[in-house]
């Protein structure tokens, strides 16, 4: 496997597939050497074929979704991918957060509400939308809450109180939740950062 910014060559049984991908999901691949399983997507045009590769099938699926909006291509939606997760992209999109997605290179103020008018039903009824994260209410916090107790564990295993406050703050917590599962969802947010 060679690795570029925007792009990697993985050797597949003695030929070499050019993938193009985000910064961001590059990053994220194995080392040189190490066996890599890629979701992609071929890109079609009169006269070129080019393969776009992503860790998750969930951005993969974002991506699909995102180049049927009028006037977003290919580069553009790996801009989108470079600084939104699809969680994060669902919930900015179910909100009409245009701030959010106008943070992505070449989507402005009108690319990023006509995104929002063309997706927000699609989004809605996607698999990424239901792991999109509504943040917890203050009142959550109360003594003896799963939430309380959850942020709590996080102390103990040596994240600070604000860390803790702060991931807890970020997740999608619903009444279904336990302290061991927001406890879960705490860490593979602070996994992230």
């Amino acid at each position: 496997m060679q690795r570029k910014n925007d792009s990697v060559v993985i050797n597949l049984n003695g030929l070499g597939l050019r993938i193009e991908s985000a910064p961001r999901i590059i990053a994220q691949l194995p080392a040189v050497g190490e066996e890599v399983t890629l979701y992609t997507h071929l890109h079609v045009r009169e006269n070129e074929l080019t393969l776009f590769g992503f860790n998750l099938e969930e951005e993969m699926h974002l991506f699909s979704l995102l180049i049927t909006v009028s006037g977003i291509g290919p580069k553009i939606a790996l801009q989108i991918l470079e600084v939104q997760d699809p969680g994060t992209f669902a919930l900015a999109v179910l909100q009409g957060d245009v701030k959010s997605l106008t943070q992505a290179k070449g989507i402005g103020k009108k690319g990023a509400e006509r995104i929002i008018l063309e997706l927000k039903d699609k989004v809605a009824k996607s698999d990424f939308a239901a792991e999109a994260e509504f943040p917890a209410q203050p009142d959550q916090f109360a003594a003896g809450s799963a939430v309380n107790d959850a942020a709590n564990a996080l102390v103990v295993l040596g994240y600070s109180a604000k860390e803790a406050e702060t991931a807890i703050r970020s997740l999608a917590i619903t009444g279904d939740d336990d302290v061991e599962s927001i406890l879960r969802k705490a860490l593979r947010k602070l996994s992230k950062w």
